[in-house]
């Protein structure tokens, strides 16, 4: 009789409950840099370079004089070039030129140096041939950015006997592309993607930083492992580690303020920090702030190219006040990043409106090599969509139809491969609402984005923008109390968004219900600190609108005098409105000469009792950074004072 065997079944691997293991002792950054490098874990080793300001663009930045730790520098620059981040291996292949014998430091863009026949100092042959191989890998580097004659230059320098077949090879080549190619002609984009190491990845080592932030942004993590994971490092980098990984751990819980909290106490605010800060503000609405930081980000390195697209994205809105900053973003990108999606699509926002081809051209350039998942694909759908509009709006009756499928067609596919994306959500939906039969299908994906992402503000406004529609195309709808009930939430969550204010006051104005509305209005007055100083306008414009409404007359004439002050366009008609209650109201019998309504650019410092425990986490966020902010400036003004006595 045959044996039984028992059946055996495959389970899938649980998840680890052991805590993940971590260095006995804690090392410098430059040990943990090693053994990533060594693993070849590329991506580990750029961010953990990055977030501890070793790069080239800190202040914190030097070439290493140990021998090990100077090949780690080196193994960088080949991550570097290995993920196409071109800019920053030139960078440090720069930095390490000028530390040769005989190198004197160069400025960008030549790469020739002179040095007096009586200050060289004889080489030895090895070290002859390890400045060979510097010069010939920055000769390569420029090379890949298109920047001929500065590769030439680079490939003279090299003297010895180990490249000279090399040299021979090149010389030729890179002569013949300088008489053919032009510096300005922009190479074909490449893909790029940056990959981290998972918490599942095979490639997991004490010192990989990926797979915590996997663990952290999914919440697998256990309580200590932020703190297990920074105490491997010493010195200030253990500091910078751990509130990096506490924002990742805040991002996880959905807690965007604290996030910003948390990487606004590390020790630095390099292009890495203050382009994880502006994203983290894009996603809480604050368009401003973001708009800044990024901006402050290219001015700290203008090598620095992630996030550069967002920064085009957020300056086209108002393009004739940012004209200056897209175009010198564009022309350094051109110079820096031929080869990056990021640079056509800033090109395409750049030229949009005035050579509806060019941008044609750079939009189909960048969607060619855009991989869905990623920023450079958000704003390369973005960027061809205006010109499908654009296209349309030009366009004879028989075409029309035409390039509105195409963008219909467009936008579906991108949202199906990006379904939580706001960005592609609103577009995709403004796209349909502007067709009558549009609202329904509209409706539909906008309540199932909210269903999918219930705590993302950007979708409750996507229902809201839904829902304002179908009641200003059909006043009889009822959506009143869906549209209260998610304008309440945004509002409580999130109280310096000025869009959800002004549903809300539209909604009780149509309802005539001016209780609510005096209600919200106080509502926004409290929340004037939160506001950004860019939107002080609006702010005024609001609150003058409907004080007139409810015929307070001074008040209303005050804000819509601020308002003027700091920005706001008013129209003869609306003007000669309000003087014309102001001068039938029956509240004035004196001459009227209070300024004090003239609201400075920047808020004023909050009272203490507006920064109380039942406050938002984002007034007493904001409230704190501007009492700060006040207290540096009184510090500069009276150092200025001093220093003119």
């Amino acid at each position: 009789m045959p044996r039984k065997v028992p059946l055996t079944t495959r389970r899938s691997r649980p998840p680890a409950t052991t805590p993940m293991e971590m260095l006995r002792r804690p090392v410098s950054v430059w040990k943990h840099l090693k053994i990533l490098s060594d693993r070849g874990h590329a991506e580990d080793s750029i961010l953990l370079y990055e977030i501890t300001n070793q790069s080239t663009s800190s202040t914190r930045w030097f070439v290493p004089e140990d021998r090990v730790e100077f090949k780690t520098y080196q193994k960088i620059c080949e991550f570097y070039d290995k993920t196409k981040r071109y800019a920053q291996a030139g960078a440090i292949l720069k930095s390490i030129i000028q530390t040769f014998p005989n190198q004197r430091p160069f400025s960008r863009p030549s790469v020739t140096t002179h040095v007096a026949e009586e200050d060289k100092i004889e080489l030895v042959p090895d070290q002859q041939d390890q400045m060979d191989y510097i010069w010939y890998c920055y000769y390569c580097i420029l090379q890949k950015t298109n920047k001929l004659e500065e590769a030439y230059e680079a490939l003279k320098h090299i003297r010895g006997q180990a490249y000279k077949n090399q040299k021979e090879e090149e010389l030729p080549r890179i002569l013949n592309q300088i008489k053919y190619v032009s510096d300005t002609d922009l190479t074909v984009p490449e893909q790029w993607k940056s990959e981290l190491p998972d918490e599942n990845s095979a490639r997991i080592c004490s010192s990989s930083i990926g797979p915590i932030l996997s663990l952290l942004k999914q919440k697998k993590a256990d309580k200590s492992l932020v703190k297990r994971y920074s105490e491997q490092f010493i010195g200030t980098e253990r500091h910078d580690v751990y509130w990096w990984l506490k924002a990742a751990e805040a991002i996880g819980q959905d807690k965007t303020y604290e996030a910003i909290a948390c990487l606004k106490k590390m020790s630095h605010q390099n292009p890495r920090v203050l382009t994880e800060m502006a994203r983290l503000n894009y996603q809480i609405d604050k368009r401003d702030e973001a708009r800044r930081l990024l901006r402050t980000a290219h001015s700290v390195d203008p090598l620095w190219v992630d996030g550069m697209d967002l920064l085009a994205f957020l300056c086209i809105g108002d393009f004739a006040t940012h004209e200056k900053l897209i175009e010198e973003l564009a022309s350094t990108l051109n110079k820096e990043w031929p080869h990056r999606i990021e640079t056509f699509v800033v090109n395409g926002f750049m030229v949009h409106q005035v050579d509806l081809d060019m941008a044609w051209c750079f939009s189909n350039r960048a969607m060619k090599c855009a991989v869905p998942g990623t920023d450079q694909y958000v704003f390369a759908v973005h960027l061809k969509a205006y010109c499908l509009r654009t296209l349309e709006v030009k366009a004879r009756p028989p075409e029309v139809e035409k390039y509105k499928l195409e963008a219909l067609k467009l936008l579906e596919e991108a949202v199906d491969s990006m379904p939580s994306s706001t960005d592609l959500g609103l577009l995709y939906v403004d796209t349909l609402l502007e067709d009558e039969e549009g609202h329904r299908t509209a409706k539909i994906f906008a309540t199932k984005f909210l269903h999918e992402n219930p705590d993302n503000v950007h979708a409750k406004l996507l229902k809201v923008h839904v829902l304002v529609n179908g009641v200003s195309r059909n006043p009889e709808v009822n959506h009143t109390k869906d549209l209260f009930t998610l304008l309440e939430e945004v509002i409580a969550d999130h109280p310096h968004i000025m869009a959800a204010y002004c549903f809300l006051l539209n909604e009780h104005a149509r309802l005539k219900n001016d209780d609510k509305c005096h209600e919200i209005l106080e509502r926004l007055s409290a929340a004037r600190p939160l506001i950004s100083p860019a939107k002080t306008h609006k702010y005024h414009r609001i609150r003058a609108d409907y004080l007139l409404k409810f015929k307070k007359v001074i008040p209303a004439y005050e804000h819509l005098m601020a308002a003027m002050a700091t920005g706001s366009l008013v129209d003869q008609a609306m003007m000669a409105n309000y003087e014309s209650e102001f001068n039938s109201s029956g509240e004035i019998n004196h001459d009227y000469k209070n300024l004090a309504f003239l609201d400075p650019v920047l808020p004023e410092r909050p009272t203490h009792s507006s920064n109380d425990s039942s406050s938002s986490p984002a007034l007493q966020e904001v409230v704190y950074d501007h009492e700060n902010e006040q207290d540096s400036s009184d510090g500069e003004d009276e150092e200025i004072e001093d220093d003119d006595e």
